[in-house]
Formats: C-alpha cells, sequence, structure tokens
C-alpha cells in the first residue's frame, strides 16, 4: 500500500541535460541575505510544489513519516548567509543533498531581494524518502524472516536496522542481525556506522554464513573544495556451519579487516578578479589494510574461493589530479529522480608495498576516468587502467584494462522513454604469478554468467542495453523492460580471437522501483546463453532485490590497486 504514494496527476517535467550551476551564473557575486528551509511531503513534488499527489496512502505516509528536520538539513549545507553567491558552491550543496540516504530530491531556489538588488534570499525545498521499509517472509511452517528498517530515525538523519529469522533447518534456529548509522555527525560529514549480524547480511569475502562484526567511520570528499576524507574499517568474521554441510564441503574460516585511509585536497585558487574558483583539484592520500585469517582453512579450495581467502597486507600513496563538475538529468539509471551525472577528467597515479602468500612487492600503477555529456543528453564515459608489481627486478602481475560506457540520449516512444547503454572493454594480464586470471563473470563480461574456471590472461567484452521507462505503475512502482546482449573473448587458447574463445549471453526482463520509497531497485531477468561451461545452464532466471542502481558520483576513491 505505501506504493501508492507516487501516484501523481499529470506527467511529470523533463529536465535534459541542465548544467548544474546554470540556474546561478546570473546571480553569481549577489550577497546571500537568508537561507530558508522547506520540507515536502508525499502530496507534493519537488520540481513544482503546486501539484498534489493524489492518494489517500499519501496523507497516512505523512502522518507516520518523520520529516528530517531543519537542523540535519542545516548540518549539511556548507553555504553560508553574508556570503557572496558562487554558482558552483550552490550546485554542489545541492547534489550533497541529493545524495543523503533518506533525501529523494532537493532544490536551492534563488529568490531576488524587490528593495536590495545586490542581495537575495535562498530558499532549500528537500522531499523524503518514506523512511520506514521491511519486509516478511515465510516458509510454512519451518521458516520465518522479519527485517525492518528506518533510514531517517525521528528525522535525525540515522539509520537503524533489525533482522531475524526462525528456520527449522538451521542450527541454531534461531539468528538476527543489527545495524546502526549516524550521518554527518555535529555537520562533521562524519559517518559512523556500527553491525552485527548471524544472517550473513554484513561486509564480507567469503561464500560460507558468518557471524560479522563491523565498524566503520568515514568522511567522503563531498565536495571538491572540502579538505580531508578518509575512513577506518574494522570487522570481524567467522563462518558458520548452520545448514549442517559435510566437513568436506564447508569451508571453516575466521578472519580479520583492517582498513584505514586519509586524504587531504589541495590547489585552491581563485580566478583573478572573478568569483569563480579554479576547480582544477589535487589529492593525496595514504592507505593501509590488511586481511588476515585466524584460523587455518583445512579444505581444498577451488577458484575462484583460492583468490579469496588468503592473507593479505597493503600500504598505498595516491596522488590524484580532478575536475568533475556535474549536469542535472533523469532517465540514466533512475526511475524519473533527479540525477547527477559528472563530466571532466580524473587521473590517478598509486605506489606502495603488498604482501600476499609468500610475495612482498612493490606496487605502481595509474587510473584515467573522462566523461564527457553531449549537447543532445549523450553521456559518454572512459577508463584506463595500468598497474603491476615488481619482484626481483622482474615486473609480474601486470594488469592493462581499457573500458568505454555510453548511455544514448532520451528517445521519446509516445508516453515512453527509452535508453540505450553500450560498453565495450579491453583486458590484458601480462606475467601473472599471485593475482587472480580475467574472467568473464557477471559484470566482467556476461551478465548472469557464473562459471568458476573459465579464467584467461585476454579479454574482449561487448555490451548493449535497452531499457524502456514506462508510464505503467503497479501499486506506485514504475515498470521498466529491459532487454541486453552481451559478447565476450577470454583467452584460453591462442589466438584471442578464436572461436572456442567467444561467449555470449541474451536476457530479457523487467525492472521495478518506487523512488520514495528506501526498496532496492527490484529485477526479474530471463538469461540464455548459446554455448557453456562446466554446470551452467544454458537458460537460467532469476530475481533480485537487492541492488540499487545509482550512476557514480564519487569526486575521488581511497588509493586502490588496479585489481578487484
Amino acid at each position: 500500500m505505501m506504493g501508492l504514494i507516487t501516484r501523481e496527476s499529470g506527467s511529470e517535467p523533463l529536465s535534459l541535460n541542465v548544467k548544474s550551476e546554470d540556474p546561478y551564473l546570473k546571480y553569481e557575486g549577489k550577497i546571500i541575505r537568508h537561507i530558508n528551509l522547506q520540507s515536502l511531503g508525499f502530496d507534493k513534488i519537488v520540481i513544482d510544489t503546486t501539484r498534489n499527489v493524489e492518494s489517500l496512502i499519501s496523507h497516512a505516509a505523512n502522518k507516520v513519516h518523520s520529516n528530517t528536520r531543519k537542523s540535519v538539513v542545516r548540518n549539511n549545507l556548507f553555504i553560508r548567509a553574508g556570503k557572496p553567491l558562487n554558482p558552483y558552491r550552490i550546485a554542489d550543496n545541492e547534489r550533497t543533498l541529493r545524495n543523503l540516504p533518506f533525501i529523494l530530491d532537493a532544490r536551492i531556489y534563488v529568490k531576488p531581494v524587490l528593495d536590495s538588488p545586490d542581495s537575495i534570499d535562498l530558499l532549500v525545498v528537500t522531499r523524503d524518502i518514506f523512511s520506514l521499509g521491511g519486509s516478511v517472509s515465510a516458509r510454512i511452517p519451518s521458516v520465518y524472516k522479519v527485517n525492518i528498517k528506518n533510514v531517517n530515525v525521528g528525522g535525525w538523519g540515522q539509520r537503524a536496522q533489525v533482522g531475524q529469522v526462525f528456520d527449522n533447518d538451521r542450527t541454531p534456529r534461531y539468528g538476527y542481525e543489527a545495524f546502526y548509522q549516524l550521518t554527518n555527525i555535529t555537520g562533521s560529514f562524519l559517518d559512523a556506522t556500527v553491525a552485527y549480524t548471524k544472517l550473513n547480511h554484513g561486509i564480507s569475502i567469503g561464500n560460507e554464513d558468518e557471524r560479522s562484526v563491523y565498524f566503520k567511520l568515514s568522511r567522503e570528499l563531498y565536495q571538491p573544495f572540502a579538505r580531508f576524507a578518509g575512513s577506518i574499517e574494522l570487522g570481524d568474521n567467522v563462518s558458520r556451519n548452520v545448514y549442517n554441510k559435510p566437513d568436506s564441503t564447508f569451508i571453516q574460516y575466521h578472519y580479520s579487516i583492517q582498513d584505514y585511509w586519509m586524504g587531504y585536497s589541495f590547489g585552491y585558487k581563485k580566478m583573478p578578479n572573478n568569483l569563480r574558483e579554479n576547480r582544477n583539484r589535487k589529492f593525496i592520500a595514504i592507505r593501509s589494510i590488511e586481511q588476515r585469517f585466524l584460523s587455518p582453512i583445512y579444505v581444498e579450495l577451488i577458484e575462484p574461493d583460492r583468490f579469496a581467502y588468503r592473507n593479505r597486507l597493503a600500504f598505498l600513496t595516491e596522488l590524484t589530479f580532478f575536475r568533475q563538475d556535474f549536469y542535472k538529468t533523469q532517465y540514466v539509471a533512475g526511475f524519473g529522480r533527479t540525477e547527477d551525472i559528472p563530466y571532466g577528467y580524473r587521473i590517478s597515479f598509486t605506489a606502495g608495498w603488498e604482501r600476499e602468500l609468500a610475495n612482498q612487492r612493490p606496487y605502481a600503477g595509474s587510473v584515467l576516468k573522462y566523461n564527457k555529456v553531449l549537447p543532445s543528453g549523450t553521456i559518454l564515459s572512459y577508463e584506463v587502467k595500468f598497474g603491476g608489481y615488481l619482484k626481483k627486478q622482474h615486473v609480474e602481475d601486470v594488469l592493462f584494462s581499457a573500458n568505454f560506457t555510453r548511455y544514448s540520449k532520451i528517445q521519446r516512444i509516445g508516453r515512453m522513454i527509452v535508453r540505450h547503454r553500450y560498453e565495450s572493454g579491453y583486458a590484458a594480464l601480462f606475467n601473472q604469478n599471485v593475482k587472480r586470471c580475467l574472467d568473464i563473470r557477471d559484470m566482467n563480461g556476461l551478465i548472469g554468467f557464473k562459471p568458476d574456471s573459465l579464467i584467461g590472461l585476454q579479454r574482449v567484452t561487448f555490451g548493449n542495453e535497452v531499457t524502456v521507462f514506462t508510464p505503467l505503475k503497479i501499486l506506485g512502482f514504475r515498470i521498466a523492460p529491459i532487454a541486453r546482449i552481451d559478447l565476450a573473448l577470454i583467452k584460453r587458447s591462442a589466438p584471442l580471437f578464436k572461436d572456442n574463445n567467444l561467449f555470449s549471453g541474451f536476457s530479457l526482463g523487467l525492472l521495478a522501483r518506487n523512488e520514495n520509497l528506501i526498496l532496492n531497485t527490484i529485477g526479474a531477468r530471463v538469461y540464455f546463453y548459446p554455448k557453456t561451461v562446466e554446470q551452467v545452464n544454458a537458460f537460467r532466471f532469476n530475481i533480485t532485490s537487492n541492488f540499487r542502481i545509482r550512476y557514480p558520483t564519487n569526486l575521488v576513491n581511497k588509493p586502490a590497486t588496479v585489481f578487484p
């Protein structure tokens, strides 16, 4: 029933290819007099506050949902009254608000002051996501699962989640989990997360059911002129044989993860005689990560498990040069919400040292990313990676990869909106020693295709996907049919372009999402693979409800090698 809160009257305005700073350029330099806040209920939309959502459920949702408190919104503002208006800073702040997990959309409006032409007021309008969510499932009479979460407890921007399961096939029969997150503590843009689970829903590198304890303290580079970013992550995981697998197949392990990184952004310089800043930035960061197994593993491991269950210690430093600005658009990865699409460049140079198994080796690598948005609305993304290790004056585990992604401009067919996505990539691994060979599993090649032993030293991939955003709604969930074709070459035998190295995949499905709810995108797909290996079936069907589609907008990443 909560899905009904999105049944709007009329058609929704479509914003295409608008630079985020454009609406504010004509007010540049005017003094910000006041910053006022307005929070909308579920009977309004941000881009037109006069349109009502015609649903009785929306009124009920307003009663049980706690709107984000004004103090929480203010804590997420880095624009200040009494300062000249900077179009880019206003646009950055608007995007930061939209990226909050409990905010559906946000706009910052400029209101001229009639009796003071050199001054303006700002109106910050936000609309929440409906913060309550959960699920109940049962396989009568033996299995019962309940999960309840709130991503905006009391309107304070905090997330709480609890879950439990009762299953007669488990030992013990009862299991539970708890998760709590504080967002932007006292306006510091510092987030804290703590979690405990016996339901295998924690952060994990293992494939068995695990008991997991996890803590994270993090601060993103939320806008280009923020100075510091970093995080501390601590985790402890133990595999638990709750479904009584035979000792010969169950992987008994216990490992801990410690991950620390910190970075500093610099290069601040105002343009002469102009309020606009030079948005070409520099960012330097260091990172230490340790993955340690505290007990030996006695089961013989096969791929890809034998590459996951291993001790690893790394120290990395990274220098990044970047400039990222944004367009506002819709129907790229979302179902009509406002999306921020980056354009610009990011190039990073990484050096460090790593110990894995018995190998202790220095590492060096580089990553280049470049995004461009054409006037037509076409989005182009390029990425090149190159990195490897040095051992006894010889290079090994050297990876080169190049990837290209293109989102087409929007096409209208009646009331339907169509986007095409094209992807292609090439990767090669030289002098492989410790790192896992290349594969074409799932996102690496053929969507939904998951063989374990199909690996090689070169890979070529092509993918074409079309998504049709329809006006159809079912209980408030927008429906989007999707079709995809994948081709992949994996070098098992020379040369690369050989018939037995070629694999393909075809899929048809439906995606459903209610942008007003905290539920993730629900997807149902049928897959067909003309040629398979191992025990992989030619046909496959699955329903997924645990993935969230969002175009990546992070300005920088923590230091990392080119290997996943």
